[in-house]
């Protein structure tokens, strides 16, 4: 079963779409609008040729223009979604192509991807200047780009703007012709470019200033930080908070966790933090790494305690850690079994995580259970390996004592590693973007499994079993749910796919199915209902975003940017979160690359 907009046809209403052949590269906003025009209205038919053979025209040129200036590696970057970004800073109203405005959609939508992946630097020979290009490697390190979408229901207007929020990374790496990191472990997998020397430069502290550091992981709304709570707040892996104006999105400064408080220690972050929305707390958790063990600290910032507060503290193995999950009692943080040969020493003198941590599959995973009342670590359970990037939700239940986890998982943390650009970009290299199982973790019998740990002092040796139950076998990423029901029993996820698993199918030919080109919805308490399914030909959305309309769990709408690699442009989708259906399709003014980014929505 599919939601209307499952078709194959792209992003375009039928009238658009006749207007001339598909582009296949450069900047085609001017083509659009042209065709788009003469789509319009009761026009004379020979005038209204005429308008099109001028369009076709324009557009031919313009592709043996394209065709005479760029490199094949750079049109191949643009047709994969991942080539730069241009920014626009000042709101532009979006013209709606298909559908009408969402009935009562108010608030707005920002979204946190990568913007620059390539930079260009020059490099002074004896006679000559030449220009090379810094490129990431992987997709999690790429500077930033965060743009906003906001919906008027009084004037039925949609205006986006957008920021490059790290310009100033990106002038350090044109002066050094590379990254010199300030912090160990400030990149997932990324060559440098920099001699053996610069590994002897103290790795210390952050850059200051606002746009100098990358914060390029995830988005928390309304922090209460420097004495404001009305922030965008943009993190990263490396105990960075980037504090940004909610309404033009220009950055007001960088802040470290230990510039919260004294207490909070830790180089490492995790980027996704937690918010409960009934006391107003916003949760992270800190790694502080040492040269034998690893201290983790969960903190908690409120508006009625701005300075914050650690709930608790534990130690493990350091780990590689992109979420945690939070119910009304706990918080659960799950530790994933990585080895570092050299321990500690080995992590300090390194750039990337990725060359310190290695996943060790004949360790355990293990869930640290922390009470947010008694602040302390309650108990600790068990799972053989696995790996995960993101939560999707957490509920407690009182009559069982337990509480359970639903994630996306993997057999390893290899996830990590197909994550790199270069092989992302190529047509040919068969290299999709990873999509993982949903799981639930069910941590049983919590009070009588703490009064053992308390009684036993914080011991070890006896740790119970996380029951571990496969929700959904498509493999799926990015998984959203009504905020609505967080931390309490549901039914529907929203999530993004490749439309071939989702049908059954094998991948398409090696690279042709690479990203995420549809998005689902699934029933979780009931396999054998059929995935929805909403996609396009040739277009891959981002993170699906739940906006609510009411108090049904699935009665909403679905917010989501998908790139189009024909027209190599982007256009904001909306969809009805009940069948999938299309409600709205708006052209951005310009091509957003595709990520394995997020998103959230403010009202």
């Amino acid at each position: 079963m599919s939601g209307s907009g499952d078709s194959e046809h792209t992003a375009f209403s039928p009238q658009l779409r006749n207007s001339g052949s598909p582009l296949s590269s450069g900047s085609v906003r001017g083509i659009h609008s042209e065709i788009a025009e003469a789509s319009e209205g009761e026009e004379d038919h020979e005038e209204r040729q005429q308008r099109l053979f001028r369009a076709a025209e324009r557009r031919r040129l313009q592709k043996e223009q394209m065709a005479q200036t760029m490199s094949s590696e750079e049109m191949e970057s643009m047709r994969s979604g991942l080539s730069n970004a241009r920014e626009f800073i000042n709101p532009t109203e979006l013209r709606i192509l298909n559908g009408a405005f969402p009935d009562g959609l108010r608030g707005s939508l920002y979204l946190l991807g990568p913007g620059r992946l390539d930079i260009k630097y020059n490099v002074q020979r004896e006679l000559e200047q030449a220009t090379r290009v810094f490129t990431y490697g992987n997709i999690m390190d790429a500077l930033p780009l965060l743009s906003k979408i906001s919906f008027d229901p009084n004037a039925k207007t949609i205006t986006h703007r957008s920021r490059l929020i790290a310009k100033q990374v990106a002038g350090r790496i044109q002066m050094e012709h590379g990254i010199n990191t300030k912090v160990p472990g400030a990149l997932y997998l990324t060559d440098t470019n920099q001699t053996m020397l610069s590994k002897f430069i103290p790795k210390a502290t952050h850059h200051a200033t606002p746009e100098g550091e990358c914060c390029s992981q995830d988005i928390q709304l309304f922090m209460p930080l420097q004495g404001s709570s009305q922030t965008v707040v943009c993190t990263n892996h490396v105990g960075a908070l980037q504090n940004i104006d909610p309404v033009d999105l220009r950055p007001r400064s960088i802040v470290e966790y230990k510039n919260v408080n004294r207490a909070f220690k830790g180089a490492l972050s995790c980027p996704h933090m937690q918010y409960d929305a009934n006391t107003r707390e916003h949760f992270a958790v800190l790694q502080d790494v040492g040269f034998r063990t690893t201290t983790y600290s969960v903190v908690c910032i409120s508006e009625a305690q701005p300075e914050g507060y650690v709930v608790a503290s534990f130690t493990a193995q350091a780990s590689i850690l992109h979420s945690f999950a939070i119910t009304q009692d706990y918080v659960v943080v799950p530790v994933y079994p990585f080895d570092s040969p050299l321990g500690g020493m080995s992590y300090r003198w390194s750039d990337s995580l990725l060359e310190t941590l290695s996943f060790d599959s004949s360790q355990p995973v293990l869930f640290y259970v922390i009470s947010r009342e008694y602040r302390r670590v309650q108990c600790v359970y068990q799972s053989p390996a696995f790996f995960a990037l993101h939560q999707i939700n957490a509920v407690q239940e009182a009559a069982t004592d337990s509480v359970s986890i639903d994630m996306v998982t993997y057999d390893d943390a290899s996830v990590l590693r197909r994550l790199q650009i270069k092989s992302l970009r190529k047509s040919s290299s068969g290299f999709p973007l990873p999509a993982g199982t949903v799981r639930r973790f069910q941590l049983n019998g919590i009070t009588l499994e703490a009064s053992r740990y308390v009684g036993s002092k914080g011991s070890l040796s006896l740790i119970p079993p996380a029951h571990a139950l496969t929700l959904r076998n498509e493999p799926v990423e990015l998984c959203r749910v009504n905020p609505i029901i967080s931390a309490k029993p549901y039914t529907y996820l929203y999530a993004l796919g490749h439309v071939e698993n989702m049908r059954g199918q094998p991948m398409q030919p090696a690279g042709t199915g690479a990203m995420y080109n549809c998005i689902v919805k699934l029933n979780i308490n009931d396999v054998s209902e059929a995935p929805l399914i909403w996609s396009r030909t040739h277009c891959y959305p981002s993170e699906p975003v739940f906006v609510p309309r009411n108090d049904k769990e699935d009665d909403g709408y679905i917010l989501s940017v998908f790139f189009d690699s024909m027209r190599i442009t982007s256009c904001l989708v909306v969809l009805d979160a009940t069948t999938l259906s299309e409600v709205l399709i708006a052209q951005l003014p310009a091509a957003i690359p595709v990520s394995f980014g997020h998103a959230k929505f403010a009202i």
